[in-house]
């Protein structure tokens, strides 16, 4: 991928990662990089018998298991965690919400953009269902046969659905930020994220950001936005009302 960006904006993204890569107390661990079953392994088995209060965290995100595993290592720890940069996908839908505390620092994100929930995928699961059951002998329809075949990965689905409900009942996080950006409405946008007030109101607790965090302004001057969530057109805020409003975000 080509960014476009002066050498010199890169140069300097990469030298706050570096410099960042060092705990800055006893008691703070980091994880950067993406979260797979053999990182986060990695990670807790070299962290989980250190006095942890403070979790630093860089990630893209990953997949779903590995997500889920080091947030329950989070509540397990009781530990606070703060967002280096950016929080993304499975880190922001799984970590960031586990933590006692959440901390978003200057200039970071947390970004989502979708989970197992959303409605798209139970259309394909029920089709799936559908055309399985016409598969099934003695009267096996080999058109069925051949659509559960090319669907039959879509079986997953229930499961990670299952371990998702289940995870968020846990951290008390009704889920709905993981989806809000295509569901109920489907918004033209890759990624978005809300300001403290949304994610209070959805059951992430205890957030800490910078004031402006969420809003257009603060997306709009992000180096991370412009680099990795372009397509991320939008956030969500709270109306005068209270209610949730979707609030575009410019180039």
């Amino acid at each position: 991928m080509v960014f476009p960006f002066r050498r010199s904006a890169i140069c300097a993204v990469v030298s706050c990662l570096a410099a960042a890569a060092a705990p800055a107390s006893a008691d703070e661990v980091r994880f950067f990089g993406k979260l797979t079953m053999k990182s986060v392994d990695e990670f807790i088995r070299l962290n989980d018998d250190k006095p942890v209060t403070l979790l630093s965290i860089f990630s893209p995100g990953g997949i779903l298991d590995a997500g889920i595993k080091l947030g329950r290592w989070v509540r397990h720890k009781n530990t606070d965690v703060r967002v280096e940069f950016m929080c993304a996908s499975a880190c922001a839908n799984y970590v960031f919400p586990a933590g006692r505390k959440k901390i978003i620092a200057r200039d970071s994100l947390v970004m989502w953009h979708g989970g197992p929930q959303e409605w798209e995928f139970t259309e394909i699961v029920d089709e799936l269902r559908r055309q399985a059951a016409q598969a099934m002998p003695p009267d096996a329809d080999p058109y069925a046969k051949f659509a559960v075949a090319k669907l039959g990965r879509y079986w997953s689905v229930t499961e990670y659905r299952a371990l998702e409900t289940g995870y968020f009942k846990e951290i008390g996080f009704d889920g709905t930020l993981v989806v809000l950006g295509n569901q109920p409405v489907h918004y033209d946008t890759g990624w978005w994220t809300a300001t403290v007030g949304v994610m209070e109101k959805y059951g992430i607790k205890d957030v800490e950001a910078p004031a402006d965090y969420g809003t257009p302004a603060y997306l709009n001057k992000s180096i991370f936005r412009r680099m990795y969530f372009r397509d991320a057109r939008l956030t969500f805020e709270l109306g005068p009302d209270g209610a949730v409003v979707a609030t575009p975000v410019g180039n």
